[in-house]
């Protein structure tokens, strides 16, 4: 007899019920079956059983998983967990391409897919480090290093290892730089974009990107639902933060959207992508926003170093040398606490003219 098996004789024949140790159910290893057929059970009890011994003995602690298990078998099982399956879209998206690179990086003559979590050590982690931001750039070599965290703390509340020997590793400092839109920039952008049909639905979306200081996934997403030109209002409801903010619309945005909604109101979102999908409109996708701006941006000659995304950042800058007070500004960006709008606030011609006008004044008083 099987262990953890029970043989039960029914009217139709022998069956056999597998019942493991609850604590192997609750961590995934194995569940409760019932075998009706005997070359079935002879073949798969004894593994089921093999895996529940395993368990026993801190081979395995969640699923097919343990401290013997390498990086590949590890991210595997990690990305059919709840705590990936929460992750928003474009983020499970960013872990897989991310990750899949960081399995196959050359270290110490093998990969790091094929390396076991119980042997992964901190020179390892030290020579991938040093692959991805030679070989890439140093904001990729954190990027890889902070999404292999992950998996090396999921491993760490299993009780799989101790430590992460990443959090031994000095990471080279990276500090981000995004261009700030020109007013006439913005201009020549906008101007490009409603010459042409194709083009408009991304100048609307630049449009209110750099009006409201908004992301451009959220005006994407935008629907009919939450614009009142009756009002001159429009509702956002910002899917990074989580935030919802009410924003007025100037007779301008109120015109452009009228005309938009002549057009595409038989739909429910306020810039769809202009062809069908299955008999359905949906919104534009990121890359076709990106793509287009792209096309757009070289039609009127403008860097390519230009990001649609930047445009929300210039607005922000544009109400802090305007002396709009922080806690107006982020009612209309939707940040939960000044100190987040610090980092728009430096460098700013605005804030080292002030800085300098005030030096003046001083030095002008002491006399």
């Amino acid at each position: 007899m099987y262990k953890y098996t029970e043989k039960l004789k029914l009217k139709s024949g022998t069956a056999w019920k597998f019942k493991p140790p609850q604590d192997a159910i609750d961590a995934g290893i194995v569940v409760r079956k019932t075998f009706y057929d005997g070359r079935a059970a002879r073949y798969e009890i004894p593994r089921l059983v093999q895996k529940v011994v395993a368990f026993r003995n801190g081979a395995l602690v969640a699923g097919n998983i343990g401290p013997m298990s390498n990086l590949a078998q590890i991210y595997k099982y990690y990305i059919n967990t709840k705590h990936f399956k929460d992750l928003s879209f474009s983020s499970q998206k960013s872990y897989i391409n991310t990750l899949s690179g960081v399995l196959n990086t050359q270290v110490s003559n093998t990969t790091m897919g094929r390396i076991r979590i119980k042997n992964l050590t901190a020179m390892q982690c030290k020579e991938a480090y040093e692959v991805w931001s030679n070989g890439v750039s140093v904001s990729k070599a954190n990027q890889c290093s902070r999404l292999l965290s992950v998996i090396i703390n999921f491993c760490i509340s299993l009780d799989m290892i101790q430590h992460n020997p990443l959090s031994r590793i000095k990471k080279q400092h990276w500090e981000t730089t995004s261009i700030v839109w020109q007013p006439a920039q913005v201009i020549s952008f906008l101007d490009t974009c409603f010459t042409d049909f194709k083009w408009r639905n991304i100048g609307l979306i630049a449009f209110m990107c750099y009006e409201w200081a908004q992301r451009p996934n959220d005006i994407r997403l935008l629907k009919w639902s939450s614009v009142d030109l009756d009002n001159k209002r429009v509702t956002i409801k910002q899917t990074k933060r989580g935030a919802t903010v009410e924003l007025p619309m100037t007779d301008e945005i109120v015109t452009m959207l009228q005309q938009q909604k002549k057009d595409w109101d038989f739909q429910e979102y306020v810039v769809p992508f202009h062809r069908p999908s299955d008999n359905a409109y949906i919104p534009l996708k990121r890359e076709q926003v990106s793509s287009v701006a792209n096309e757009v941006k070289k039609a009127c000659c403008l860097p390519s170093e230009l990001k649609i995304g930047n445009l929300r950042k210039s607005g922000i800058v544009e109400m802090i040398d305007a002396g709009v007070d922080h806690l107006a500004i982020m009612s209309v960006t939707g940040h939960k606490n000044i100190q987040s709008l610090n980092p728009y606030q430096k460098h700013t011609y605005a804030a080292a003219k002030s800085a300098l006008d005030r030096r003046k004044q001083g030095a002008t008083h002491d006399k």
